[in-house]
């Protein structure tokens, strides 16, 4: 896809996916506020510059910004309590509120974004395929020559494609594959793959042989990551009380995963490089990928909605990170007053906010680069 076609197809795919999610972020902010008697200033649709003026309701304006994504509320105060209507000027108790509405409301939305996809898009995958998403290097998969983006047909003869039955509600998992690259430690291993080549319409077969050594990883033989390549789907139905259940699920899962991830790469169970945040880059890439003609056909909206409530997630977790200009920095610094009985000086937290601001644009600028650099597929 050139770069014209990217742009056309991933900026409302950007704009549908990331600006709904910042949008009730802003909004947990602005109606904690209210409830708090902070004065809100302007509570904008979209980001500078501003387009036009809606309205105002009260002391607040309502406007419209030529950046078509998110949202922000503009508090008066929020570093300066001389103002007793100011954010800063409130007790600790409404201010901690304010600050934890926003990711708090990213929680609920991605509950019910999840909640939602199970109970009207649910499918059951009836068939699937390993995909390989990256090589670890010098992993026995990278001398066997094998690539990101190829589908495992067969090991050693086996067939590698997994029909599950929806009554057995089976999930896929790893164990087929693992099994035969466990069985070929130390001795030879042959692998067909299915591979996309550039330039031609049709993907090709591929055959490799080679060896997995004798002190492999008996976890990750291959030293691959995987997802899944769901080729055939079946549409499931979800009751309430199930789909509170599988959503509850995968938000578990998240923190799991989270929680899992120190241990992986120690361990060398996952690569480094599939451990890397993601930017807006590359979150908008891999939405454009689960709302493409293959995908959608196989297993309907339910991945894209998937993905959309786990960054609704995210996005509350990370503004939850104890990092100045963020959330998490802003309720960091009342901590730090509960326990000293005492305010921060507020020059001093605002140019720590800003320091914090620089630091995050700048790191924001090198994910960016690593995204376009080294765009993550899921296909």
């Amino acid at each position: 896809m050139d770069l014209f076609n990217s742009i056309l197809v991933g900026l409302p795919v950007f704009i549908l996916l990331l600006g709904p999610l910042m949008l009730i972020h802003e909004l947990g902010h602005f109606l904690l506020a209210k409830k708090a008697g902070i004065r809100v200033e302007e509570f904008g649709m979209g980001l500078p510059p501003r387009a036009a003026r809606l309205f105002k309701r009260g002391e607040t304006e309502y406007t419209l910004n030529w950046l078509p994504f998110g949202a922000f509320v503009r508090m008066t105060g929020e570093e300066d309590p001389s103002d007793p209507r100011s954010f800063a000027a409130q007790p600790k108790r409404w201010r901690l509120a304010t600050l934890a509405a926003g990711p708090f409301m990213n929680f609920l939305g991605g509950f019910v974004i999840l909640t939602l996809a199970y109970l009207f898009f649910a499918t059951q995958p009836t068939e699937f395929q390993y995909r390989i998403n990256s090589v670890m290097a010098g992993s026995p998969a990278e001398r066997l020559g094998l690539q990101p983006g190829d589908v495992i047909l067969a090991v050693n003869g086996a067939d590698m494609t997994q029909r599950i039955s929806p009554a057995h509600h089976e999930q896929p998992a790893a164990n087929a594959l693992r099994m035969q690259t466990q069985k070929a430690i130390g001795k030879d291993i042959t692998v067909v793959v299915q591979r996309t080549v550039e330039g031609e319409a049709q993907p090709r077969q591929v055959t490799l042989t080679g060896q997995i050594p004798a002190n492999a990883n008996p976890n990750a033989p291959l030293g691959v990551s995987l997802s899944f390549n769901v080729t055939k789907s079946e549409r499931a139905t979800y009751s309430i009380p199930d789909a509170i259940a599988a959503a509850t699920d995968d938000i578990a899962s998240i923190f799991l995963a989270l929680a899992r991830l120190p241990g992986e790469l120690i361990n060398q169970n996952i690569p480094l490089e599939q451990a890397r945040p993601v930017g807006i880059v590359g979150i908008t890439s891999i939405g454009v990928s689960l709302v493409d003609e293959r995908t959608t056909e196989t297993q309907g909206l339910l991945p894209f909605l998937r993905f959309a409530g786990f960054i609704s997630i995210m996005i509350g977790l990370t503004n939850l990170l104890p990092i100045p200009a963020l959330d998490g920095g802003r309720i960091l610094f009342i901590l730090i007053e509960v326990i000293r009985g005492k305010r921060v000086d507020p020059q001093r937290e605002r140019w720590a906010h800003a320091v914090g601001m620089i630091i995050l644009l700048s790191l924001s600028a090198v994910i960016v680069v690593m995204d376009i650099a080294q765009p993550i597929t899921i296909r």
